[in-house]
């Protein structure tokens, strides 16, 4: 099994009719190319992880690094695991409000995962919370 995390931001802030499009459109060829996920979004940032067959999560990976609802896609890990994640899901998708901690988000969904992949999901959680407490606590420079 092999799996891609990656980190993008949206080119404009999304709706709720905008997220709901895209989790339709990913959970449908998510669906007909074997592979399972989450994405996690604030309106400001994805965080997303797929998993599958190589080759059609990197050929995912692939798309979503063109698609011009993206920009600065990094991937952050790459590589292969013991198992699925997130077997039953297709597309799991979790909208974190403004005021939310991405941490107990993912806390909630890796409670299933193995330590390793629960560990590396949380790592970047918390880096995403501390960034964001860090904008917040910028003066305003306007």
């Amino acid at each position: 099994m092999y799996r891609i995390v990656y980190m993008s931001r949206p080119t404009r802030e999304m709706n709720i009719e905008d997220a709901g499009d895209l989790l339709s459109r990913a959970e449908k060829n998510n669906e007909r190319n074997g592979i399972t996920g989450i994405l996690i979004h604030d309106r400001r940032r994805y965080l997303q992880y797929l998993e599958g067959d190589e080759a059609k999560v990197e050929e995912t990976f692939a798309r979503i690094s063109i698609d011009r609802r993206h920009q600065a896609v990094i991937r952050l890990k790459s590589g292969t695991i013991s198992r699925r994640q997130f077997p039953g899901w297709a597309m799991a998708s979790k909208l974190v409000a403004d005021d939310e901690s991405l941490t107990k988000v993912v806390t909630r969904l890796v409670e299933d995962c193995d330590p390793d992949v629960a560990e590396e999901l949380l790592k970047f959680a918390k880096a995403r919370d501390e960034a964001t407490s860090t904008e917040a606590a910028r003066p305003d420079r306007t």
